[in-house]
């Protein structure tokens, strides 16, 4: 469960954790071209579902590249990383993501201006109340 206030979401802690450790990982690759920048993991209460939001002020992405993020085997790992820092992608990583949060009725969206960073917005819904 992700806890927020006094709010709970409903998925397996294994594939949530899978789920946020890609995002994480993907922020940090993004930002090794700029040799730095700020990662952000925030939440937020939306009343029906609870946000987790994953920013980055790293390379971006242009277009292009956002209507093909969650495709099946689509990477840009050796576009900004192989080369130098050993990086490689199979492609898989967001598309996995994107498919566990669909099973669990949330949805996952995606904000990027190339130069100046990404934001992956994660919806999922609350967790009935146990009692």
């Amino acid at each position: 469960r992700l806890y927020h206030a006094a709010k709970s979401v409903c998925m397996d802690r294994t594939q949530l954790s899978q789920v946020l450790l890609n995002l994480v990982l993907n922020a940090r690759h993004a930002l090794l071209p700029k040799k730095g920048g700020t990662l952000t993991v925030a939440t937020r209460d939306l009343g029906e579902t609870v946000e987790v939001r994953v920013s980055d002020t790293g390379v971006g992405m242009t277009e292009e590249v956002r209507n093909k993020l969650f495709s099946p085997f689509f990477t840009t790992k050796g576009a900004h990383a192989s080369d130098q820092l050993g990086i490689k992608g199979t492609g898989l990583g967001l598309s996995v993501c994107y498919q566990l949060v669909k099973n669990h009725g949330g949805s996952v969206q995606v904000e990027s201006m190339e130069g100046v960073g990404t934001t992956f917005l994660v919806s999922l819904p609350v967790a009935p109340v146990s009692g």
